[in-house]
């Protein structure tokens, strides 16, 4: 027997054919929804077919010296699949024998398939001869009982069949699809290893997901009782909520009946208030009950939308069908089973229902991490909600909508893209393909009307309003509404509005300052407060950055931008008459300040020129739908080749090395049929950051309980402390740029504290102000404490 796996006390081993034969039949289950099973299956036999040797089992078993990643098992089923298995190396199935070739060499991290001497790295792999020879003859007396040459004609049809689906005379659009494909075959192969790997180690044996019908059925029974709850109280409301009531009712029914054919990629254009979350959910529910569809996932920008709409979620879901995936769970979690099962659930996304970012959802299809890498199978056969969807970063445009479009055509996937402002996605050079029904609601105008609480109003000057001019600008603002919340483009900016409005109004508001410069607890207590105020009609004035916008629940009586991104504008008015309590049309105020200093924030420039030429174009309602689009395809058509994610200072964009990558190729030399399989995914991978990470995490002394994590930290702690109080840790910490790092290392006002070969850095109690957060000036001045 040679030993594929030992327990940790030694006592148990799995052998080769045993795990190779629950990886094939795990990856073959994952891959049936989208008709792949035989191409998964094939995987999975072959994938360890290297520790088919007395060498690795010698080292498995302790007896040689070998070290660990010293012997390539890898290799040796891509190289048996070649050469013993495709019989006609020039024919039909070689793309396919290659394809699959690559997820076996892959399965434990992602390559380059031209290396960094242009080479071409798969030729390599597969011409090395290390134990070949007696690897080859074990996997033939390991499979005699299968009937590979037949599971491989099954598989090559296969994978021609899914080509077939994403054909396109854009080759590099076409190369990129083959891509996905190798990746999604690769996530299953992956996920299959690791879970019987798992399974074994455990003791334990992972079933597959049980068909889910029961549970739509169950989520839809729910659903209509919900929904039936609110109607049954419509005639007891006051007239101007019944009538809300019933036009949300009316968007809801108007979902649910799109959900009556197999949909594609289409978009959901509900205006604030209009009850988007549930109409979507209602709409996904009913697409999987009616198809058989596996999952639900529900994908967010920000994770203060995902916590909102993850109650409502798993009020229908049940908490036992529901993951919420995002790095502030894990900060909540205290009992160590609890985590263990929640991290085990998140590795794997096997629930149902699942809430997640858009930086995971983005990952699971880019990400070089084979983390990230495992999870993207699960995303075949569901329904994907992604909100606000005008979030996804220009840099992403291209990869983004080309992901969805494979999802759609080749994953059997339901892609709804939700906005009140929807991005121009179709029109862009690489274009999303929608669905023959685009709009789930095509008559949205009519919502927007009904919904309309507030009037977007230029305010925009020829040579901008210099400092002190928009301060007055505000305050009189504010004289007259009562309330005001100011939102601007960068941290300084709000910082200094702060203290100019505080000279102003100090005697007549409450003067509330918001900052990602505060760790999250800091800032979810303020958000707090300014709820309070605002429910007691107290006179309040906040001054924050674009963080208010990302789907807080908070409503003002006015709203005053600085000039962005016409998207921007509408999210800000979000923040107004949010419910339309006020009974009025609230006023929101577009302005732009005499020589702002954006530094390299050139997205938010770019924005505003847009943004400039429509309010000179344009005298419609500047929150309608039409302006929206005339602003992102405006936006789309000036940012060109940014949206194929062009990584700092390199030339050459991420959709090339994930597509033809023609620099790389043309150097290598391959032969013409293989050059839709050339990617550079190990850079491509290693370069995706869905936001920039030039960040250093800081702890911040915020209050009692952050105090007592620092000081455990700098005490004799066990690796497991170590790991449980940096999660804790996580809601008192501050992402600050470099930039800031220096001011704050010149100002002696951060330290390090090594914990078991861990470098934490934490801020000294004297720069980090309950006003401002984090702050180089260290500040001794009496503080206000909301």
């Amino acid at each position: 027997m040679f030993t594929a796996h030992i327990s940790a006390d030694g006592t148990r081993r799995q052998s080769v054919f045993e795990h190779s034969m629950n990886t094939a039949r795990l990856a073959e289950g994952y891959l049936e929804a989208v008709g792949l099973s035989s191409s998964g299956k094939l995987a999975g036999l072959l994938h360890d077919g290297g520790k088919l040797t007395r060498r690795f089992d010698d080292y498995i078993n302790g007896i040689s010296d070998a070290r660990r990643g010293e012997i390539d098992h890898s290799y040796t089923g891509a190289k048996y699949l070649f050469e013993e298995i495709l019989t006609d190396k020039g024919g039909k199935n070689k793309a396919p024998a290659t394809l699959i070739a690559h997820t076996i060499i892959s399965h434990h991290a992602l390559h380059d398939w031209i290396d960094e001497h242009d080479d071409d790295y798969f030729i390599k792999r597969i011409s090395k001869t290390d134990c070949y020879k007696e690897a080859s003859a074990n996997i033939k007396e390991m499979l005699l009982e299968t009937d590979l040459y037949k599971l491989f004609e099954k598989a090559s049809d296969e994978i021609w069949i899914i080509i077939g689906k994403l054909k396109t005379a854009d080759k590099n659009e076409m190369a990129f699809y083959i891509g996905m494909l190798e990746r999604l075959i690769e996530s299953a192969l992956i996920d299959a290893d690791r879970t019987d790997t798992a399974d074994f180690t455990s003791s334990r044996n992972t079933a597959f997901a049980s068909d889910n019908s029961s549970l739509w059925t169950e989520m839809n029974e729910r659903m209509e009782s919900k929904m039936n709850s609110f109607e049954s109280i419509q005639n007891s409301l006051p007239p101007r909520e019944k009538s809300i009531s019933e036009r949300r009712r009316s968007i809801s029914d108007r979902c649910a009946d799109f959900a009556g054919h197999k949909a594609g990629a289409c978009r959901l254009i509900v205006p604030t208030g209009g009850g988007k979350t549930l109409s979507s959910l209602r709409f996904a529910i009913k697409q999987c009950q009616k198809f058989g569809m596996d999952r639900i996932f529900y994908v967010a920008p920000f994770m203060s939308i995902l916590e909102q709409n993850s109650d409502i979620i798993r009020s229908i879901a049940g908490d036992e069908n529901f993951l919420e995936h995002h790095s502030n769970i894990l900060a909540e979690i205290d009992d160590e089973n609890e985590y263990n099962e929640y991290q085990l659930h998140t590795e794997r996304w096997d629930k149902p229902v699942i809430a997640t970012t858009m930086v995971q959802f983005l990952n699971s299809l880019f990400s070089g991490k084979s983390s990230s890498v495992r999870r993207m199978h699960r995303l075949c056969n569901s329904v994907i909600i992604i909100d606000e969807v005008q979030s996804v970063p220009i840099k992403c445009v291209y990869l983004f909508t080309l992901a969805v479009n494979f999802l759609t055509k080749a994953c059997g996937c339901a892609v709804v893209l939700c906005s009140a402002t929807q991005p121009t996605f179709e029109k862009n050079k690489h274009k999303l393909i929608l669905d023959e029904k685009q709009d789930m609601i095509p008559d949205y105008q009519s919502d927007f009307d009904f919904f309309k609480r507030t009037e977007l109003i230029n305010a925009v000057i020829k040579h901008g309003f210099d400092n002190n001019e928009a301060a007055q600008f505000c305050y009189e603002r504010f004289k007259e509404n009562g309330d005001l919340l100011f939102v601007v483009n960068t941290k300084s900016e709000a910082l200094r509005f702060y203290e100019l409005l505080k000279e102003k109004a100090e005697n007549e508001a409450y003067i509330i300052h918001l900052s990602t410069n505060m760790c999250p607890a800091h800032r979810k207590k303020r958000i707090g407060t300014l709820r309070r105020f605002l429910k007691k009609h107290k006179p309040v004035i906040c001054v924050t950055t674009q963080l208010i916008e990302a789907g807080v629940d908070i409503s003002f009586r006015c709203v005053v931008r600085t000039l962005a991104g016409m998207d921007n504008a509408a999210q800000a008015a979000g923040r107004c008459n949010r419910n339309g309590e006020y009974e009025r049309l609230c006023p929101v105020y577009l302005i732009d300040l005499k020589g702002e200093n954006l530094g390299n924030l050139s997205g938010i420039k770019n924005a505003q020129d847009i943004s400039r030429q429509i309010l000179l174009y344009n005298s419609d309602d500047l929150l309608s739908a039409k302006v929206q689009s005339a602003y992102f395809e405006g936006l789309y058509k000036d940012s060109g080749e940014k949206m194929a994610y062009i990584p700092g200072k390199n030339k050459t964009s991420l959709l090339e090395l994930l597509s033809l990558n023609k620099e790389k190729y043309s150097a290598c030399g391959k032969p013409e049929p293989d050059k839709y399989m050339a990617q550079s995914f190990k850079t491509a991978g290693s370069l995706f950051e869905v936001i920039d990470s030039r960040t250093r995490n800081v702890i911040v002394p915020y209050n009692k309980k952050a105090k007592d994590i620092i000081a455990k930290l700098n005490s004799d702690i066990s690796p497991e402390d170590l790991k449980d109080l940096l999660r804790k840790a996580q809601k008192y910490s501050v992402s600050i740029y470099s930039g800031m790092e220096r001011k704050l290392g010149d100002s002696g006002a951060v330290y390090t504290i090594s914990s078991l070969n861990c470098e934490i850095t934490v801020l000294r109690d004297e720069f980090y102000s309950s006003e401002y957060g984090v702050t180089a000036e260290g500040s001794e001045r009496e503080l206000l404490v909301f």
